[in-house]
């Protein structure tokens, strides 16, 4: 049978940098730290790489934890005992085989580089220091490193004075340069000021997918759904309140808590059945399945780094623990909820304190915890969705990644309800097919891509297949059948640098989207002719060239004659007036590569391509608009050596 092929009408060619996707998301709160307060904080800072990943490394009667082994490449402050380090935070795998999802815990993988910030945690291990915030991971975009925190899974409030404002929902987490970011920390922890920039903004420009409808939350592993199964024959679930209560919510937050639960429990199409059962002097919380479902004020276990008003941090953590093996339920599969507990972190009072209405605003932080327990995901406003503002359906959402804190409390939006019935409502229509996983993309030729991916789904009808240019915003290029785990996607560009992402369409809408996954098409082979336009560098094998964009105009870089054999100069609105240097080094000798390096004088948006005139093997590099380009040091461009 022939792999299907796929041809994109029309990409837009914008010149702006756009944020790495990421998994769907869901929810732990919290106030963001600076990064000079996570330096100055953190006893250990390091750049590691990660060799081994152990989610059931809690012992029999312990917490429930996950342990990753790394290695340490970089001290940037502190001194750990040996080479390697051992990082352990809440979530796994338990003795009993049931998994406890802890919502913004970090995801790391096998291999990949970290930059952590650690402290110890008397037991011959570390934990990060404001768990997932403290955990910065290598990824590349626009050709560069950077380092990346997936924060999709939390919910951020920003602290300004004189009260609390929740954050604008359209602002992201900036990207860092990995490279630059780590000289800052050393900098930094060792008292030298002056070590660069290394942040790579992306305001201003950032093009954004179509919104979505709400989401619900899918095992990492297999892509189903969690859910209680307890209400489905007139049961309940019954929650608990640690005794002690809310500090900084006059009467302890337990009134609050109880028209929190009431918020999901009078959705009149569904017959979920949240109750109030009193206080609890203790319960395990996140560190034991004890058949409690509770909220634990003050963080009693010191689950958490303390909140400081001063710089933020995680305001609460919570999860469900729910079986790994599947349930079937109307002709569906999902993971049975078991046990659900939140734990508020320590430190609060100052946070409420500063909050235009504190009662409602913990009345809200209760519930929208509370939806997260019962498998539902954020409406909009995180980096898996789009912002909030662009539909007002989602804005109203009790599950938007953003507090609204005006006044509201645990009032149910529409998409909050849709979301509900969606795991809930008996006999109800079917769930959207599960999201396709594994997505890699293979370079044939100067205009075709072929992607494969694991096909997770069962009642899908196709497969749309969506491509964007480097710098663009992703745009739907035409479909393949059901079960289908291979696209050709032809058409492309030569020398262009692509990015890719898939969903399944069933009769219930979309999947999720897949990962995405980058790849540079090839560009010409033979010798290279230079140009008013074009550099042919080192002994002319390498063909580069650059194109500009301002937000009046459009052009092409054109070639100082001032140039040697492996050094090329462009100017873009005048000849005296150059923008950019570009270096392409032999750098056989020492690693098998050929390297390219840059310097620039502008704030323009950029694209720089190299092409490998022997082999078609294409490089392009991205500065997004209004932005400060920052040096380049490419030292694994190319490996086609000789």
């Amino acid at each position: 049978m022939p792999i299907p092929a796929i041809r994109p009408q029309t990409l837009l060619a914008v010149l702006l940098l756009t944020a790495l996707a990421a998994a769907p998301s869901e929810a732990t709160t919290y106030v963001m730290v600076p990064d000079e307060a996570l330096v100055d904080e953190a006893p250990l800072a390091s750049v590691v790489r990660i060799e081994a990943i152990d989610p059931a490394a809690g012992k029999i009667g312990g917490p429930v934890e996950t342990e990753v082994v790394a290695t340490v490449e970089r001290v940037l402050k502190g001194r750990p005992a040996g080479g390697t380090v051992r990082v352990r935070f809440p979530g796994g795998i338990g003795a009993d085989g049931r998994g406890l999802r802890i919502f913004g815990a970090p995801g790391f993988r096998e291999g990949e580089r970290a930059l952590l910030f650690l402290a110890p945690d008397g037991r011959g291990s570390y934990r990060l220091v404001h768990f997932f915030l403290g955990a910065f991971r290598e990824a590349v975009a626009g050709g560069r490193r950077v380092a990346v925190r997936d924060l999709s899974e939390a919910t951020e409030v920003r602290i300004e004075e004189p009260g609390v404002k929740r954050v604008d929902p359209a602002r992201r987490e900036p990207l860092r340069d990995f490279d630059a970011f780590a000289r800052w920390v050393a900098a930094r922890a060792a008292g030298e000021p002056g070590a660069g920039p290394y942040r790579v903004e992306t305001n201003g420009g950032e093009l954004e997918p179509a919104v979505e409808p709400f989401t619900v939350f899918l095992d990492p592993g297999d892509g189903k759904p969690l859910r209680w199964f307890d209400f489905d024959h007139g049961g309940s679930v019954a929650w608990r309140a640690q005794v002690s209560g809310q500090s900084g919510i006059s009467g302890g937050g337990f009134a609050e808590l109880q028209a929190a639960l009431r918020s999901w429990s009078d959705e009149p199409e569904t017959p979920v059945d949240y109750r109030y059962a009193g206080t609890i002097a203790r319960a395990g919380g996140l560190s034991d399945v004890d058949g409690i479902n509770a909220i634990l004020f003050d963080d009693p276990e010191d689950v958490l780094p303390p909140f400081r008003c001063a710089s933020g941090g995680i305001l609460a953590m919570g999860g469900p623990w729910y079986e790994t093996r599947l349930t079937r339920f109307q002709g569906l599969l999902f993971h049975r909820i078991a046990e659900a507990d939140i734990v508020v972190n320590d430190g609060l009072s100052c946070f409420f304190a500063r909050s235009v209405n504190p009662s409602q605003a913990a009345e809200e932080l209760f519930a929208h915890e509370l939806g997260h327990t019962l498998g539902l995901a954020h409406s909009c406003g995180d980096r898996a969705s789009p912002p909030c503002e662009n539909d007002p359906r989602l804005d109203e959402a009790l599950m938007r990644a953003f507090v609204h804190d005006d006044g509201r409390g645990g009032l149910l939006g529409e998409d909050d309800r849709q979301a509900l019935r969606s795991l809930y409502r008996l006999h109800p229509g079917p769930l959207p097919p599960a999201a396709p996983t594994g997505l890699t993309a293979e370079v044939l030729s100067a205009s075709e891509v072929q992607l494969r991916w694991i096909d997770n789904a069962r009642s899908e009808a196709e497969y749309r297949v969506e491509v964007k240019l480097l710098g663009g915003g992703f745009e739907d290029v035409g479909s393949v059948g059901a079960d289908a785990v291979v696209a050709i996607v032809a058409g492309l560009e030569p020398a262009s640098a692509y990015g890719f992402r898939i969903r399944a369409r069933g009769p219930s809408g979309f999947s999720a989207y897949s990962n995405e996954v980058a790849a540079t098409t090839l560009g010409p082979v033979g010798s290279c002719v230079p140009d008013v336009q074009t550099f042919c560098l080192n002994e002319g094998r390498f063909r580069v060239h650059v194109d500009w964009q301002t937000t009046k105009a459009v052009g092409k870089g054109s070639a100082v004659s001032l140039s040697s054999a492996d050094s090329g100069l462009f100017w873009f609105f005048a000849p005296e007036n150059w923008e950019l240097l570009v270096k392409v080094l032999n750098g056989c000798a020492v690693n098998g590569r050929y390297w390219v390096f840059t310097a620039a004088a502008t704030n323009v948006a950029y694209r720089l391509t190299v092409v490998d005139t022997r082999t078609g093997r294409a490089k392009v590099y991205l500065n997004p608009l209004s932005t400060p380009a920052a040096a380049l040091t490419d030292t694994d461009a190319f490996d086609t050596c000789p």
